[in-house]
Parts: structure tokens; sequence; C-alpha cells
């Protein structure tokens, strides 16, 4: 069985366990590291072997073939709390932030630049959860924000 594991210190470990750990791969060690801990990592639902991180003021996509990110996202204002995949359209990737934003991100769109923001609260954003046309997101005053996706962002 193999696991991902992101570290205080921005990296992130790939391991597997029959009878002991043994860490088999080291991502950020030759540039790409979070310059901070890795708060959020998720899968792409559609290609296992692509991966997001979210740390720090960036989120970062990797491949498991390479030990840096090969796409990262500007610098935002405000920290990244958390972040998922679409789990429908695999470009796709939501990010929660700070200062209460949501961004939505599509890669096959542009990668440079959000493709949607929206303000959901005045607290920190600190989780999302996408499924389908809804998506739920929580906030540091322990409000649930539930949000309708336009059809484009799930279809």
């Amino acid at each position: 069985m193999k696991y991902m594991v992101g570290t205080e210190q921005g990296y992130i470990i790939q391991a597997s366990r029959r009878k002991q750990a043994e860490v088999s791969m080291r991502f950020g060690m030759e540039g790409g590291r979070h310059h901070g801990p890795v708060y959020s990592m998720q899968r792409n639902p559609a290609h296992l072997k692509y991966f997001l991180t979210i740390g720090d003021w960036s989120a970062k996509i990797w491949s498991e073939d390479i030990k840096s990110p090969i796409m990262q996202t500007r610098y935002h204002q405000s920290y990244l709390t958390d972040g998922c995949w679409s789990p429908t359209r695999p470009g796709i990737f939501y990010l929660t932030r700070m200062d209460g934003f949501l961004d939505v991100w599509d890669i096959f769109y542009r990668q440079n630049e959000v493709a949607y923001s929206q303000k959901i609260s005045d607290a920190v954003l600190t989780s999302i959860s996408v499924m389908g046309s809804m998506a739920a997101i929580g906030d540091s005053d322990g409000t649930v924000s539930m949000m309708q996706l336009c059809r484009a962002l799930y279809d």
C-alpha cells in the first residue's frame, strides 16, 4: 500500500508499508517545496499519478514521475487553507483562503490565472468538499456554506 504525506517543512514523502514503512520518493527536495506546512493533499480522481498540494500562499500540482511540481499557482495575498479536485472535471480544482475567498482554477483553460473567485465568508475558510453540482465550504466560525456550482464546473 502506498502513502503520501505532506510535512511541516513543505516536502511531500511517498512511502509504502509492508513490515516497516519504507520511503520510496521525496518530492520538493530539488526545489518547488512549500514554504511552510502542507495543509492539504489530494490525488486527481481521473489521473491518479497527479496530485495537488496546498500550503503557504500557493497550490502545486505534482506527478509521481517528477520530484518537482509540474504546475504552481501564483502566490496569493492570503494563505491557502484547503483544496480539492473536481470529481467530474479533471482539470478543475478549488482552493479556500484565509481571507474568506474560494478560488476555482481550470488548468485546461488557463494555468496562470484564477478562472473564478467568490467571497464566501468574513471568517477564515478552512475546508471544502465538492460532490456533483454542490460544494460544501467550512469556515473557522463553524459555519458550512452550501454552494450550487454552475453547469460548466461539473458537467
